[in-house]
């Protein structure tokens, strides 16, 4: 069934990637793909649709097609530059770059906002025991978000950890405006090697970053190191098996040239929300590794990890399992859906 949009997807890469990467080409290309995930969000979420979502999809594809093959006959306009090649071809430092030059650009109003979003997280999840008064660490903070709504939480002292410059000094004036320097630590560096003392945290918290990772399972070891016996561990990855992941996979494929600055000036001129310029960069840019709730929870409990229970996200472009559930589509649209898990360390 599965083919209905796929073909199309594939006819729609194939007519993207002969096309070069010129600036107005690639301009083409961000517009578009931002445009068709955007419309197949209103599929996604939508509870009464008049037609099987693979259709549908197959139809904003085609749609996509259309739209670039009109803006792309018209580059001829252009003096036809074509944009530097700036993303790498290894994973890790593709992020490393991309999330570097994301994660910073919040002001202070936006950003208050985005802590509030995990603040709500917390609470929805009934988590607050297990952060009030503890010792709690990020690993892979970005510009410090979640370790910020853990100490407003009630967290005793928040570390977060990021290979990104740009990400850390940002997290850093934060705490320094918010005079949380004494309970709070920001620190570039591996999730792979924290350089941390062992059995140092009560509360860890993993949220969408291991699935960036060349080696996820190195870093759940480091989490374990650090954990104190009895800790308990946020875990948030991606899912599988869902029509957006299709969509944003092959987006990301279609951009492997085009840098992640280049795709945020664009939506930036576009006067789109600060978090929709996030998550349309992320999901433009980031090459995600999918899995299923069986397949992280026994590696988790493979390392010690165990009492799982799954999080809901709590807003309404989150893939939470009660979605999937009440939705007559709700496997083809979501799949696997975001995959929140709470978890505690069991054993050494």
């Amino acid at each position: 069934m599965q083919k209905i949009y796929m073909d199309a997807l594939n006819k729609l890469k194939s007519n993207m990637d002969k096309t070069g990467n010129s600036n107005y080409v690639s301009y083409a290309k961000v517009v578009t793909l931002a445009v068709m995930n955007m419309r197949y969000e209103k599929i996604a979420f939508n509870k009464k649709l008049n037609d099987h979502p693979y259709v549908l999809t197959k139809n904003i594809i085609e749609d996509a097609l259309n739209m670039f093959n009109a803006m792309s006959d018209s580059s001829f306009i252009e003096s036809g530059k074509t944009i530097e090649k700036t993303k790498s071809r290894e994973k890790e430092l593709k992020h490393q770059l991309l999330f570097n030059e994301m994660w910073n650009r919040y002001n202070r109003e936006e950003f208050e906002g985005y802590v509030d979003r995990y603040v709500y997280r917390i609470n929805i999840n009934n988590l607050s025991d297990l952060i009030k008064d503890k010792d709690c660490i990020d690993l892979g903070c970005g510009n410090g978000v979640f370790c910020f709504a853990l100490l407003k939480c009630g967290a005793k002292h928040a570390v977060g950890i990021d290979f990104g410059e740009n990400s850390i000094l940002f997290a850093q004036e934060v705490a320094k405006e918010k005079s949380l320097q004494q309970r709070s630590n920001f620190v570039t560096t591996s999730v792979y090697n924290t350089t941390l003392e062992t059995d140092s945290f009560d509360f860890a918290v993993q949220n969408g970053v291991f699935h960036h990772l060349d080696d996820y399972e190195k870093a759940i070891v480091e989490a374990k190191r650090i954990l104190r016996t009895g800790g308990w561990f946020w875990y948030y990855t991606d899912g599988e098996g869902g029509i957006s992941y299709d969509l944003w996979d092959t987006s990301v494929e279609i951009l492997r040239d085009v840098p992640g600055d280049f795709i945020q000036k664009i939506l930036e001129a576009m006067s789109i929300s600060r978090n929709k310029i996030v998550h349309l960069t992320d999901g433009l840019s980031a090459t995600y590794a999918h899995t299923s709730w069986d397949a992280i929870t026994s590696v988790l409990s493979k390392h010690g990890f165990g009492n799982f229970k799954r999080l809901t996200g709590g807003f309404d472009t989150d893939f939470d399992l009660d979605k999937i559930q009440s939705d007559p589509y709700g496997k083809e649209k979501f799949g696997e859906g975001d995959l929140r898990i709470l978890c505690q360390l069991v054993e050494k």
